[in-house]
């Protein structure tokens, strides 16, 4: 239909090919369409096979589009604003052996940042013998990342804008808040969070991971670093990806040193608003929070739920996480160890190494 109604009758072409012609020299030029995977929005696929009421629709439309107008009003601002989120589950090792297809591998994790206006990509890799998917894991990279690229470089007028989905584990949880209303008051920082709606939470930093997979494609993967290579490779311009590989002595334990915020809930009794309602939270530079319901509403107090002897701290008197690194399933260990005989031995010893039950 483009052929025939667009590039033809734009180029006045009158011979228009039949739609068979047209097949047969598309599959001779060994062309295809391509079909991006995309997650389907359970909201807007419940309304399609009419499960879910217009009213409830309607709704769920209008606070896609107040979340998406809120983020490209920020990107035009002066403030810094950045965008964040958890790559799917990447795998060592990897390769077209068919032996990895029955055994358990390693699983390794890719949160990734990304810069709206210096359009700068951040990868920060880890796996699953150094740290876990915890909110403690997810505070201790955003908190470090703030705190050592961004607040050295933030004229005194802007603030910190960060994007997310809602994830409760990995964003909207009290221990993330924590984190950053403490960074927010020990550094006098105007921080926000501000978060998509369900089923419509398309990032800028999505297109990191889609680079990644593309330039994963056909590769071997023998250990986790290898990512590392691979990540910053993935994108020269406008330059590459900042890549931090991490163990589990990068992590912080914020939940149970910094106890500013008892819940980031605004509502109390049954029927109340819950975290999940949240849409944007403002971390002031006196230790009082705000938040929003809609993008387009005000900001309101949070609900008194401070700390009545609030003490702020600063990152190197925060303790770490983990003592030492974590042991995997006995299982997955031997399935690694039967796998080491599918690539060279200089990368056994890693797989060796790895502490296990």
């Amino acid at each position: 239909n483009v052929y025939k109604n667009d590039w033809c009758v734009k180029g006045q072409i009158t011979n228009v090919l039949s739609i068979a012609t047209f097949h047969n020299v598309f599959d001779d030029l060994n062309l295809a369409l391509f079909s991006p995977k995309k997650d389907e929005c359970d909201v807007c696929v419940g309304f399609r096979t009419k499960n879910i009421d217009e009213v409830l629709y309607s709704e769920h439309i209008t606070k896609k589009n107040e979340a998406r107008s809120e983020k490209e009003a920020d990107k035009l601002s002066k403030n810094k604003v950045f965008t964040m989120d958890l790559q799917s589950v990447l795998l060592s090792p990897k390769s077209n052996v068919s032996a990895l297809y029955y055994r358990t591998k390693l699983i390794v994790h890719n949160f990734t940042i990304f810069d709206l206006s210096s359009k700068e990509g951040y990868c920060f890799l880890w796996h699953e013998g150094e740290g876990e998917l915890n909110a403690n894991c997810f505070a201790s990279i955003v908190y470090k990342f703030l705190t050592t690229e961004v607040i050295p470089t933030l004229l005194l007028d802007q603030k910190i804008i960060l994007y997310s989905d809602g994830c409760a584990a990995q964003n909207r949880n009290s221990t993330m808040s924590n984190a950053l209303l403490n960074l927010a008051v020990t550094t006098q920082t105007h921080i926000e969070q501000k978060f998509l709606e369900k089923g419509h939470t398309q990032l800028e930093c999505d297109s990191m991971h889609s680079t990644i997979e593309r330039m994963l494609k056909g590769r071997v993967i023998n250990v986790p670093a290898d990512y590392v290579t691979l990540c910053k490779s993935a994108r020269q311009f406008p330059k590459p990806y900042n890549v931090t590989y991490l163990d589990h002595t990068y992590f912080k334990q914020f939940s149970d040193k910094i106890k500013l915020i008892r819940s980031i809930r605004p509502g109390s009794k049954v029927g109340d608003p819950t975290v999940t309602d949240l849409r944007a939270i403002k971390y002031n530079l006196n230790g009082t929070v705000k938040y929003k319901l809609r993008h387009t509403e005000d900001f309101k107090e949070l609900p008194t739920r401070l700390s009545s002897n609030p003490v702020y701290i600063q990152l190197d008197d925060i303790p770490d996480l983990y003592k030492e690194s974590l042991k995997i399933k006995k299982e997955k260990y031997d399935h690694l160890m039967f796998l080491k005989r599918t690539m060279e031995i200089d990368y056994h010893q890693f797989y060796d190494n790895l502490r296990h039950e």
